[in-house]
């Protein structure tokens, strides 16, 4: 369509309706107000990008009456979607896994439906797999209100007094290789750590064309979540969490970080995406807190003896290991990195530089344990101690010692200078 400078273009503008005295409204004059509400309002929401804003946090008690029952509680927050609708919890609930709903109703007089978002059915679960949570939006109608024969409608007498703007849950089942579900003592350890990178798309093809050739327009999307894109993940979703549910086990866990991100812009332009657009560096931030997550996780259980390589085919670009001594539970060092080419065990850094050293990380690649994979196997990780921790295990009061590590990939945060740094802890060019 051509149009001279200077002159409106109306034919995608948002329609709202004008009011002045006099003006005799109807329905439609009113109903078309709300819609326009309701489209400046989902303006915003695109423009500040899909994710989770806070809360949505997924729990659920793994094993025992899972097996049989599978529920996962869902906490209250806030997520927009594709959409740009806010999608909000206000309460804690618990979603079965296990049955769709069994009528139509989702509170006192209100009738489920569906407008323009009509995504497919879940997946209940249905046997041993990895599937993925999602929140999406539902629309329904609550209470009865009276009508006066007005208009020349013709009504029951009653219609639906309230619109409301709510939320359901649905459970997608992940493309995950028959080979990592294997039930070895190996493949299980490892499976978590697995299903999260191809999620992250690690491992997907897809996402490695921007460092063999950047010039090219990257394809839709890469990793496993997109794969269900549009069929079954619709715009209307936001992935919450990935589970893991066995016949005979019931749920082994709830990884939130494989499938959770913050809000995150569309990328701009789409021929750059993979290497300066916002998705990188959300996945970035959710690799290093989806370690950390897991972490925490197998520090419940003989941290001490644990070793990376049982558990991680890849570890985030940087990550924290907490340590184990006195009465905290934690890690062994030489243990941890058994396998690992580490430098630097026993360098000291500030603890001022470790945000920047966190942030930088995101925009680097993880370090791979594999052979054939993309990027091949990372030489080395540099192993920090931070100053200002070392010094408070020497201090009064209890404290947790802890050791940061980074991709070799990276630059050394250590590297000798003068600065800031107190001599005692800092490495120097020159004595």
């Amino acid at each position: 369509m051509r149009i001279d400078l200077d002159t409106a273009f109306l034919d995608d503008g948002i329609r709202s309706t004008n009011f002045f005295n006099g003006r005799l409204l109807s329905a439609e004059d009113l109903t078309q107000e709300q819609q326009a509400r309701k489209e400046a309002l989902k303006q915003f929401g695109v423009a500040f990008g899909e994710g989770v804003v806070h809360g949505l946090e997924v729990e659920a008690i793994t094993g025992g009456s899972s097996a049989t029952e599978p529920i996962v509680t869902v906490k209250k927050g806030l997520a927009l979607n594709r959409e740009g609708r806010a999608l909000e919890l206000k309460q804690p609930v618990e979603v079965s896994l296990l049955r769709g709903a069994s009528n139509d109703t989702t509170a006192a007089g209100a009738k489920a439906g569906f407008g323009a978002c009509s995504p497919p059915g879940s997946v209940y679960v249905s046997g041993t797999g990895v599937y993925l949570l999602v929140i999406s939006e539902a629309d329904g109608r609550e209470g009865r209100a009276e009508t006066s024969g007005l208009g020349g409608v013709t009504s029951s007498g009653c219609e639906a007094k309230r619109l409301v703007d709510g939320v359901r849950f649905r459970l997608l089942r992940l493309d995950v290789p028959v080979d990592d579900l294997q039930n070895t003592p190996a493949k299980r350890q490892k499976l978590r750590n697995r299903v999260a990178h191809h999620c992250f798309g690690t491992t997907d093809t897809q996402a490695v064309p921007f460092r063999d050739y950047p010039f090219a327009v990257p394809t839709a999307g890469y990793g496993a979540i997109d794969k269900l894109r549009p069929q079954f993940l619709t715009d209307c979703d936001v992935p919450l969490a990935v589970i893991h549910w066995r016949d005979t086990e019931g749920i082994r866990f709830v990884d939130m970080w494989s499938a959770r991100r913050r809000p995150t812009r569309s990328a701009q332009p789409p021929r750059w995406a993979l290497g300066v657009g916002d998705r990188r560096a959300s996945e970035g931030e959710a690799m290093f807190l989806q370690f950390q997550e897991q972490l925490d996780t197998l520090r419940a259980t003989n941290p001490q003896t644990l070793k990376a390589k049982d558990h991680f085919h890849f570890l985030p670009p940087a990550g924290v290991v907490p340590l184990g001594h006195a009465a905290f539970p934690g890690f062994d060092t030489a243990n941890f990195f058994e396998g690992v080419t580490v430098r630097h065990v026993v360098t000291h850094v500030e603890g001022a530089r470790m945000q920047a050293l966190l942030r930088l990380s995101f925009a680097f690649p993880p370090v791979s344990f594999l052979t054939g994979t993309a990027g091949g196997t990372d030489p080395f990780v540099w192993v920090y101690k931070v100053r200002e921790n070392q010094q408070a295990l020497s201090a009064s009061g209890p404290t947790q010692e802890y050791l940061v590590f980074a991709s070799g990939h990276m630059p050394d945060v250590s590297e000798p200078r003068f600065d800031a740094s107190h001599w005692s802890f800092g490495n120097y060019a020159l004595r």
